[in-house]
């Protein structure tokens, strides 16, 4: 993103680049190293087309010409963002809400039941519980709820398959689905017995699975320390949110007032009791801020020129470069149709897991359970999934890891995650679940591709 700084605000950044660079932490200096091999302990504090300005630590600034330097040196100030450096402190306690909500996500506080997400939106017009399932390659409707709010369920001719088996469903054209500004229209979305096999008057906990399908679509973000999730309604069908090429378009906020209404734009200057609103057309709105939902109240309390300015060039951050800072471990997850997957490893055997955030404890395939060292017991517990039940064993995990996070003594439940099938056709060890994701305070990003992980 390119930033016009003015130069009354360029000069401030220079001094708050000065103040900062002067109090830098030891693990604040790079070890820049020089063509002759000396290495020198350094800030780069800016940089020209040939050179780059340097702080050293005796406090003095040395301007070095960039081919004394070694490659990998070059390769960094040729990447390197001076906004980003400048920038960096201020931003590094931004939370991923303000970051986002800042470039026109909408979040959604979300339940945990027991470990899975639940969030709440409309089917046809109605309202209806989503259970965000990662797991999921597709979303799926709870068929007697689907009947309920006035659709038609198609005929049972297609099957679908979960950890504890198959079950038959049938296309459902849905006329509209809704999550918050997020509206999709017409969709055909397959739908089954969410209870199949369960005791008479068992009751589903979710309406509709919020699968990868759409996820994906909207460019998700779930944070579970932050307990929310957030999605783009501009990705959406029906939305009139239309921006333009480049991430700029998007450096915008959506502000709900009581009635229900909503402003896109951003907070341009305020009074004690009203507050002036850009929108994204250009024009400008004013409301009276008690007139805002509660935390968009909070947010233009709370909001000022100079915490404006700054967040402005925190926008310009990336999820990882904003958690990278925080001491978060990231990793590139893989796609397979929907599905992510994440290296890892069992008992110190490399492996590969798919991220499920629908399911409440992880899970392992029995026989890679086995094969890896684990202890599996009696197969005398049960799992429960689109399917019905499958017998499942407890099974004792001595270590399992995901990059540095390390979980060691664990249990969880095993079973027959190939239904019989030939296991040289299942090439990842078990469902990395919401229990684990929790733990490790987990976030997923489906526009970077990526799942962080930190260990407290």
């Amino acid at each position: 993103m390119t930033l016009t700084i003015p130069r009354a605000l360029a000069l401030a950044a220079l001094l708050v680049s000065s103040a900062l660079a002067q109090s830098v932490p030891d693990g604040g200096y790079r070890d820049f190293k020089g063509g002759n091999g000396v290495v020198i302990q350094a800030v780069l504090l800016d940089k020209t087309p040939t050179e780059a300005v340097l702080l050293l630590r005796t406090g003095k600034r040395s301007t070095i010409p960039l081919n004394r330097l070694s490659a990998e040196d070059q390769a960094y100030v040729t990447g390197w963002s001076k906004d980003k450096a400048v920038f960096v402190q201020k931003c590094r306690g931004l939370a991923i809400r303000q970051l986002l909500e800042l470039r026109g996500y909408e979040s959604f506080e979300f339940r945990l039941v027991n470990n899975s997400i639940f969030i709440d939106g409309k089917l046809n017009g109605k309202p209806a519980r989503f259970l965000v399932d990662t797991g999921a390659g597709t979303s799926l409707l709870h068929a007697p709820f689907a009947t309920s709010v006035g659709l038609e369920v198609g005929p049972l001719t297609e099957k679908i398959f979960g950890v504890s088996g198959e079950a038959p469903a049938g296309w459902t054209a849905v006329p509209s689905m809704q999550l918050g500004e997020a509206v999709f229209k017409d969709r055909r979305i397959l739908a089954t017995d969410l209870l199949k096999d369960k005791p008479e008057g068992a009751k589903t906990r979710e309406d509709v699975i919020l699968g990868a399908d759409f996820m994906s679509k909207l460019d998700a973000v779930i944070s579970y320390q932050d307990r929310r999730i957030f999605l783009r309604p501009d990705r959406s069908d029906q939305s009139d949110i239309k921006p333009a090429e480049g991430e700029e378009s998007l450096a915008f906020r959506l502000f709900k007032t009581k009635e229900g209404k909503t402003l896109r734009g951003k907070v341009i200057s305020k009074t004690p009791t009203s507050v002036a609103i850009q929108l994204v057309d250009g024009k400008t709105t004013t409301t009276f801020i008690n007139n805002l939902v509660p935390q968009d109240e909070e947010y233009v309390k709370a909001w000022s020129e100079a915490g404006a300015f700054f967040l402005q060039h925190c926008q310009s951050l990336t999820i990882n470069e904003l958690l990278t800072l925080r001491k978060y471990q990231s990793f590139n997850f893989e796609r397979r149709g929907n599905h992510i997957f994440v290296a890892g490893s069992l008992n110190d055997n490399k492996v590969t897991y798919m991220i499920d955030t629908g399911a409440d404890s992880s899970l392992l395939h029995i026989n890679a359970a086995k094969k890896y060292g684990c202890q599996v017991g009696l197969m005398d517990q049960e799992v429960w999934g689109i399917g019905g039940k499958a017998p499942a064993g407890v099974t004792n995990i001595a270590k399992v890891t995901m990059g540095e996070a390390v979980l060691t003594n664990r249990k969880v439940l095993a079973t027959d995650m190939n239904r019989g099938d030939d296991d040289d056709n299942m090439d990842y060890v078990g469902l990395f679940g919401a229990d684990f994701m929790r733990e490790l305070d987990a976030v997923i990003t489906y526009t970077e591709n990526r799942i962080f992980l930190i260990q407290r």
